[in-house]
């Protein structure tokens, strides 16, 4: 092994000086960790199937890094997907993949963790594994090979790509990864076979090759293995350790900021939104640790800029209290603050101001639909009163620059929906916001939501809305997501095993980097549908409600039922109402999970 890092080391010498950024590769970053390989008795790579300054932005991973290197018997180190011209210098020099930290081939580690955050970069992986000299597929793997785990939001549906996996970690990994090396550690030279059974113990594990797909439905081979997964639950954040020395990249990463995660969990029950399921219930930090973890953040790293990261921030019980403990803090250091998205009513405009007190940036406001009849739809509670009222208290504020999200192809949609989106953008523009973008993306259902069985809307559909939209594009700038890559997404964020040889075959004739506009070959991805004999329409719903999905075998604690419930609620404009502030919704997850409490049941 000694001689494939000399040899790496050599390579990146001679190589580095002929590649675009290649600081992309060189490691020893500020704050990354290093460890004698000879005193540690597990090695893991994260790897996350993306450009370094991409995955140098990834929260998920950075949390696992610093928890697993908090072991003093284990060293986790990083690995990221190269530009596609240093792949071609890799593989012309028989160089495998390497971590960032040691140069050490992934081959040569015990584990491989994979993040899967996105259904466009599964091809990705499958360039990982190739460029890494590990097999492909996980049956082909033998005793001595890593164990190549995958973890992340696109787990809630991993049949895609499932077989390219030895276990896939369903839910939170704060808790898991730990017994996860504990079993690897002391199972080291168990065959595979027995250390994937030992896996298969830990809750929120599940073990792709001891289950197959028959009749649309995902059931055990063995009787050991659960017929259900259960997502993994970390009750309490509080109790979480919250990283605060953040590597700093050597180039500039997509957010470059330090990032404090003060809650987890929404539940205000938006119909489409995946992330307000999977990540449910809602768990928070009191403001006192908080307050410590962004002054330890900026003695550590030197950001010019925080961001409060959660689902929905403005939510958090205690937010007022969360500024008013760290704003003086940062304005005495003259550190920005932000927030993803800005509430669309009067106390998220008035939190807007206490924070734009150090440095005034735009305002972002998600709205989704344009229509009072939409976004009940939808379960966006939000008025046609809130958005004007907000939009002209920012004005009279002093906002000039000001961002909108948009979505369309959402059920039930029709054309005045979409052209009261350019109703909208002309009326902003004459208020007098100076810089107005607007962000459109094509609704795509995903899975363990209660859009999860509706249609998603065809390219040509998109395309006529989109030319509705575009009617306003003096009036702002407009971006408008890519109809053919959304049509992928959709297909394997709902799709089933027999996808696996389409991710396969389209990596071989050279689809890598499909997340990327100017990489995405929607010609070449409609040729593999069509030699493989697959029509992706079939996977375009509506679903039927009473036929098994792909994914039931993943539980997330939300019941099937509620989700039913919801998607017929939804064809009436039923609205159901936040459970943290009003009824239980009888979702299901704080039965699941024994996580009830006053907060959320003191009024029924």
């Amino acid at each position: 092994m000694n001689m494939k890092k000399i040899e790496i080391m050599r390579f990146l010498n001679e190589t580095l000086p002929w590649v675009k950024k290649p600081s992309r590769y060189i490691g020893e970053e500020y704050n990354s960790i290093f460890k004698d390989e000879r005193e540690v008795s597990l090695r893991i790579a994260l790897v996350f199937p993306d450009l370094y300054e991409i995955g140098s932005s990834n929260l998920g991973i950075e949390i696992i890094y610093h928890i697993l290197n908090n072991l003093s018997w284990v060293w986790a180190e990083r690995a990221f997907l190269p530009w596609v011209d240093m792949i071609e210098k890799m593989k012309k020099n028989d160089i495998p993949l390497f971590t960032m930290e040691s140069k050490t081939p992934l081959l040569y580690m015990d584990a491989v963790g994979i993040s899967l955050s996105y259904e466009l970069s599964y091809t990705n992986v499958v360039e990982i594994l190739k460029l890494s000299k590990i097999p492909i597929m996980a049956e082909d793997r033998k005793n001595g090979d890593p164990i190549v785990i995958g973890g992340g939001p696109c787990s809630s549906n991993p049949e895609p790509i499932a077989l390219l996996f030895d276990a896939i970690v369903i839910g939170d990994g704060e808790e898991v990864v730990i017994e996860i090396a504990k079993v690897l550690r002391d199972m080291k030279h168990e065959k595979r076979f027995k250390i994937l059974e030992e896996l298969s113990k830990i809750d929120g594990i599940y073990i792709p090759l001891f289950y197959e797909y028959k009749k649309g439905k995902v059931i055990p081979i063995y009787n050991f293995a659960p017929k259900k997964v259960k997502k993994r639950l970390v009750i309490s954040l509080e109790k979480q350790i919250h990283f605060v020395k953040k590597i700093l990249p050597h180039v500039e990463s997509v957010h470059d900021r330090g990032v404090v995660e003060i809650s987890r969990g929404c539940t205000r029950g938006c119909r489409f939104c995946h992330a307000g399921m999977f990540y449910r219930p809602v768990r928070e930090r009191s403001k006192k640790t908080i307050k410590k973890i962004v002054e330890n953040m900026l003695d550590l790293t030197g950001y010019e800029d925080i961001s409060l990261l959660s689902l929905s921030a403005m939510d958090h019980t205690d937010i007022k209290g969360i500024l008013e403990e760290i704003l003086p803090i940062l304005s005495k250091r003259k550190v920005a603050l932000s927030i993803p998205s800005t509430r669309m009513d009067s106390f998220g405009l008035e939190i807007a101001k206490q924070i734009a007190s150090i440095r005034k940036t735009g305002l972002t406001f998600a709205p989704e639909a344009a229509t009072p009849r939409l976004r009940d739809v939808i379960n966006k509670n939000i008025s046609d009163e809130d958005i004007w009222n907000t939009i002209i208290s920012a004005k009279n504020a002093g906002w000039r620059r000001i961002k909108l999200y948009f979505m369309i192809g959402l059920p039930t949609e029709k054309d005045e929906d979409v052209e009261n989106i350019v109703n909208i953008i002309k009326e902003i523009k004459k208020i007098g916001f100076k810089d107005l973008s607007v962000s459109v993306s094509i609704f795509v259902p995903k899975p363990h939501t209660p859009f999860q069985f509706a249609r998603q809307i065809s390219i040509e559909e998109a395309l006529e809305k989109k030319k509705i939209i575009m009617k306003a594009r003096r009036y702002a700038h407009i971006s408008f997501h890519n109809p053919w890559m959304s049509m992928i997404e959709g297909v394997f964020s709902r799709g089933d095993r027999k996808l696996l040889k389409i991710i396969l075959r389209a990596n071989e004739w050279g689809c890598i980097f499909d997340e990327w506009k100017e990489m995405f070959d929607r010609e070449k991805w409609m040729r593999v549908f069509e030699k493989e004999g697959i029509n992706p329409e079939d996977y375009m719903g509506p679903f039927d409600l009473e036929k098994p999905l792909p994914w039931d075998h993943i539980d997330l604690g939300i019941s099937k039922k509620f989700l039913i419930e919801e998607y017929k609620k939804s064809f009436e404009g039923i609205k159901t109402e936040d459970c943290r502030w009003m009824k239980c919704s009888l979702c299901g997850v704080c039965f699941a999970f024994k996580t009830w409490n006053d907060l959320v049941f003191k009024k029924g």
